[in-house]
């Protein structure tokens, strides 16, 4: 009798132990952001500085009318691909002045106008895996932007219109709220160019954008 209730004995201790482990391993199993791909949504908010001879020759004032939205799938390796629409605006106006205007000397306060309407796609490449709390990246942008030039003389403007290439590289970092968690923060710093040329601007819109930006993902 004893002999078998040492292997009772044996087989519950042995199944206790079978079942604590499998119920660790449960317990340890990665989230499902680690083990499929899923999808991730930002709107953003920033401020853009003119560089180059887009500031030198047209405006120099830093803008914080722009705006963005994004939507990209995440993949299980470090990459990420999407695509992403905005509005950036740009304006200065200058104090009145004598301008030469053909053969004709005019004075004007001249209010000079740049909007942009970018389209693109982009691919990211994170520093850390899609279950971490923070993921630094990389990324490369490429897509068209609608660009409204419009100079003002007073009442009176010159406009010019126009569908160009645009491309950016930017770096940026993104910050869960809480692990697992759905929602975050992403902090992105990106240079842009618009090849443009009418009246005042020579040699394209470089522009350095810093925004902010809240994000949800899914899957």
């Amino acid at each position: 009798m004893r002999r078998y209730m040492s292997i009772v004995a044996l087989v519950l201790v042995t199944s206790a132990q079978v079942l604590a482990q499998q119920g660790s391993n449960l317990y340890d199993l990665p989230s499902p952001y680690e083990r499929y791909t899923h999808y991730l949504a930002t709107a953003r908010v920033g401020a853009a500085i003119p560089i180059g001879a887009f500031a030198d020759e047209y405006i120099d004032k830093a803008s914080v009318q722009n705006y963005s939205l994004s939507v990209e799938w995440i993949l299980r390796n470090k990459f990420s691909v999407g695509g992403e629409v905005g509005q950036n605006y740009f304006q200065q106006r200058l104090p009145r002045q004598l301008y030469q205007l053909g053969e004709q000397e005019v004075s004007a306060v001249q209010t000079r106008t740049l909007t942009q309407y970018p389209i693109q796609g982009f691919v990211n490449y994170h520093f850390s895996g899609p279950g971490a709390m923070v993921r630094p990246y990389v990324q490369l942008s490429a897509g068209g932007s609608f660009v409204d030039y419009t100079l003002y003389w007073g009442n009176l403007s010159d406009q010019q219109q126009k569908f160009s290439f645009t491309y950016g590289v930017g770096a940026g970092t993104r910050v869960l709220f809480k692990r697992d968690g759905s929602m975050g923060v992403d902090l992105r710093v990106k240079y842009s160019q618009t090849p443009f040329s009418y009246d005042y601007v020579t040699s394209g819109i470089p522009a350095l954008n810093a925004s902010v930006g809240l994000f949800y993902r899914w899957w």
